[in-house]
């Protein structure tokens, strides 16, 4: 994952509700898996290895939390559970035999019940978990290439003495 993958996600988590920031776990693990399968093509240079087994474990880091973050009050939440163990017990598989199709099989998974939780994250108008951040908007400037984040606060944030 690049630097800029990782600012784009945590300005999409400081400013999401908590289904949002699940919707947004799914984005991450999909972009972990991507790395993964991209690490795994280049197999032999230097570091790919490294790259894999990193990314792997990244993707492994997502499932854990999103498994910490199930409430067993509701019934569906086993099933969840049990989807995610099996992709992360697939990701270990793929660690050691070094096998795509393993990925694979945990992707589709993963798109399906992510693709679930954003139709939910639509619907869902509680209030943003973190409260008092910053709201970054982020456009073309005159430049050619170049992207210039502004950032804007609320006028009543922080505390006045």
């Amino acid at each position: 994952m690049t630097k800029e993958e990782i600012s784009i996600f945590t300005n999409r988590i400081s400013s999401c509700n908590g289904t949002g920031i699940i919707a947004v776990l799914f984005d991450i693990y999909s972009c972990y898996t991507d790395d993964a399968k991209c690490a795994l093509k280049k197999m032999g240079e230097k570091d790919a290895l490294k790259d894999y087994t990193y990314s792997l474990r990244q993707a492994s880091l997502v499932l854990r939390h999103l498994k910490g973050a199930l409430d067993f009050k509701y019934d569906i939440s086993k099933d969840l559970y049990s989807l995610y163990d099996y992709c992360e017990r697939a990701l270990a598989k793929a660690a050691y035999s070094l096998d795509e199709t393993e990925i694979d099989n945990t992707i589709k998974v993963m798109d399906q019940i992510g693709a679930s939780f954003r139709e939910i994250a639509k619907n869902d108008t509680s209030p943003s978990v973190m409260g008092h951040t910053q709201k970054v908007r982020a456009g073309f400037t005159y430049g050619k290439y170049d992207v210039n984040e502004t950032v804007y606060t609320e006028v009543n944030r922080g505390y006045f003495v």
